[in-house]
């Protein structure tokens, strides 16, 4: 429990010390259990006095492998979300709200933590120095903070199933991910930034005002982003081969097998960012994974949890060119960038039929060379020398070829 002089302090604005605040960190996972061993290790090396997940929906050994780490952790616990599938439709779509207020009003009942955090498990918080816990970074904020960790989306070019990486590359993202003291007066959580019931300080990490932008209120002003000394490294893609097996996860509440909330894997655009993880800290960091892996069995159970990884890949791959021939547009959303040979193979077959349909388009067959571009630059360039047979003089048409032929030569 907290010390009662903390508990008299709660509601007023004051630095306290690190020992006084306990930060509860709450996640809801579905196929999850290649992943949790890492997770739940790094938030307890930098800290978080508790983890609660929640399974739903889940089908791989992930009660297992969280039976194994609650047995040797006891303050990392789990239990079942399907009780929300009791629910009306639309409350099925919002099991991660269903389940975060559960918890919210439960924690704040239980007055035992100063502090509440919900992340997914592609989330790390990230000290940038690699040497602080999160309660010493709270320790430098008053009591009533709430405070926003921008994004660091990672690009999806790291070996399959690997660890957090040394050397960390990504996308700054306007979207953030907040913790909040228990007694901030929160109307409606949402997933970056909540709705609050009156004024609140709330904060980026760097201890600046948060601004959001006028068209997206949960992401932050375009002035405001940085890299600063704490973030969130979102690890949506992992590896090529994993974000295509994740991609069959789907989205709750609906029926599409593939998750249509994902734009294939980034390149690096103007806000991507590098940082190299101080090498003492880090080899600590990774000697403490072996020491935990070890004391909560995990290898009894990587090699199933692996496998579900890669049996869903493979189904993955399997379910392609039927859904990519009748939801074209929508897949290529996905899979834009994924270069892995089977799927170059399988659009670019999808791509030849949806041209037999349509041989004299040359403004669809331009489009089509176009999407090519991001999997396959041979195929593009094929594609757009067949667009100009059609249209000798089309602007588009011989500007893209030319930047094909570039990229080519790169």
């Amino acid at each position: 429990m907290i010390n009662a002089s903390f508990l008299s302090k709660v509601g007023k604005s004051s630095v306290r010390s690190a020992d006084d605040i306990r930060v509860k960190l709450v996640a809801i996972a579905k196929d999850e259990g290649a992943y949790f061993t890492q997770w739940v290790h790094h938030h307890l090396f930098f800290g978080f006095d508790d983890i609660e997940i929640f399974i739903n929906r889940t089908t791989d050994n992930s009660s297992e492998v969280l039976d194994d780490i609650s047995r040797s952790y006891p303050s990392v616990t789990w239990d079942s979300a399907d009780w929300v599938d009791m629910c009306p439709e639309e409350a099925k779509k919002q099991i991660q709200f269903v389940v975060y207020n559960k918890v919210w009003h439960e924690a704040k009942k239980e007055n035992k933590f100063t502090h509440i955090i919900f992340l997914d498990i592609d989330e790390y918080w990230i000290p940038r120095h690699f040497n602080i816990s999160i309660k010493q970074f709270l320790a430098d904020f008053s009591d009533d903070d709430v405070i926003s960790f921008e994004w660091l989306n990672d690009m999806g070019t790291l070996p399959k199933l690997s660890h957090v990486p040394r050397t960390i590359s990504g996308n700054l993202s306007p979207l953030v991910k907040t913790i909040y003291p228990l007694h901030a007066p929160v109307k409606e959580l949402r997933h970056h930034v909540p709705l609050f019931s009156k004024k609140v300080a709330h904060l980026l990490a760097n201890k600046v005002d948060f601004r959001p932008r006028p068209s997206l209120i949960q992401a932050v002003s375009p002035e405001l982003q940085s890299l600063k000394d704490a973030f969130i490294y979102h690890r949506a893609h992992r590896s090529a081969e994993e974000y295509v097996s994740l991609l069959l996860r789907g989205r709750p509440g609906d029926a599409f097998p593939y998750k249509t909330n994902r734009y294939g894997l980034p390149v690096k655009d103007d806000m991507h960012r590098e940082i190299e993880l101080p090498l003492d800290a880090f080899l600590k960091y990774e000697q403490s994974y072996v020491n935990f892996e070890r004391k909560t069995n995990y290898f009894n159970h990587k090699l199933s949890a692996e496998s579900f990884v890669e049996e869903r890949y493979k189904a993955s791959l399997a379910n392609l060119a039927k859904h990519s021939l009748a939801n074209y547009p929508l897949m290529m959303q996905m899979f834009r960038g994924v270069k892995l040979p089977e799927v170059t193979k399988t659009f670019k077959d999808v791509r030849k039929n949806l041209i037999s349909f349509r041989p004299d388009d040359f403004r669809f067959i331009r489009d089509l060379a176009i999407d090519a571009a991001s999997q396959n630059i041979d195929e593009a360039i094929e594609l757009m020398e067949q667009a100009r047979e059609l249209n000798p003089t089309g602007s588009i048409i011989l500007k893209k070829l030319d930047e094909f032929r570039a990229l080519k030569g790169q």
